[in-house]
């Protein structure tokens, strides 16, 4: 069974419920829901449909009557059913993912991805320079963007090995602990969340970071510029009554005030 045929039953059933419930709901909730794809990156996107990012799009739509349905797919394929309007938008996108599969946003950044390394505690390695990169294997998820200079590294090197699937992270944590390569790179936090919920976070350490956090968006596709409206015109509202940074607060999440609008 194709993903496109999985996200048309999706999207019937969750119309199904919309319509079963309109008796007692106003009929603004009965709108169409807007289905929307990430993989699982946890505090940004978790499982259960929580997640900050996740959480903030949710209530956002929700300030604007308009109902939402998360499914969690490997990113890259994400990527590609939101560019095909298969799905309507997906979470945490970077700048180089919007360029290149022509995605709306509004130049709302809900978040920032580093780019940190980690190893095993028994391995004496640190990075410093991209060049250290050069006696190492590497583990990295598809689809993510790493920024211009690590993704033409990794595009020009057969010392990265590639994760997919709908949770990567944690493929990736579990190969670097059983020496499948020695280095993963990703976001600090995601990382340690990710290690502590598995169990394995005292066996990992932090062995440096590159350049500057990527901002993070959510990306609609080109058909959908009502729902993007929706979407800050909604967190604007958010913003105001104070929501949005309860929910930052809820994750432990900071971010400046100027880092949203």
């Amino acid at each position: 069974m194709t993903l496109k045929t999985d996200l048309a039953k999706i999207l019937k059933y969750c119309i199904g419920l919309m319509l079963f419930a309109s008796s007692s709901f106003s009929t603004s909730l009965s709108a169409k829901p807007l289905l929307i794809a990430s993989d699982i990156w946890c505090p940004y996107v978790c499982e259960a449909q929580t997640g900050y990012v996740t959480e903030l799009t949710q209530r956002a739509f929700a300030e604007m009557d308009q109902p939402v349905h998360f499914i969690a797919v490997p990113f890259n394929r994400a990527l590609k059913e939101v560019q095909q309007a298969n799905v309507d938008a997906i979470l945490a996108v970077t700048p180089d993912h919007v360029a290149q599969f022509d995605l709306l946003t509004d130049d709302l950044i809900i978040g920032y991805a580093s780019k940190d390394f980690y190893t095993t505690n028994s391995f004496a390695w640190q990075f410093n320079q991209i060049e250290d990169l050069d006696t190492v294997q590497v583990g990295i998820i598809r689809g993510y963007d790493y920024g211009e200079r690590l993704n033409a590294k990794i595009a020009n090197s057969n010392r990265f090995y590639i994760a997919s699937g709908n949770q990567p992270l944690t493929m990736n944590l579990k190969r670097l602990i059983k020496g499948r390569f020695h280095v993963m790179i990703g976001n600090k936090i995601v990382i340690e969340q990710t290690a502590k919920k598995i169990n394995l976070d005292d066996q990992i350490r932090y062995a440096g970071s590159f350049g500057e956090p990527i901002p993070l968006y959510v990306g609609f596709n080109q058909g959908n510029t009502k729902a993007a409206k929706m979407f800050a015109d909604g967190l604007k509202k958010l913003k105001q009554t104070g929501e949005f940074q309860q929910i930052l607060d809820k994750y432990n999440i900071e971010m400046s005030d100027d880092s949203t609008f």
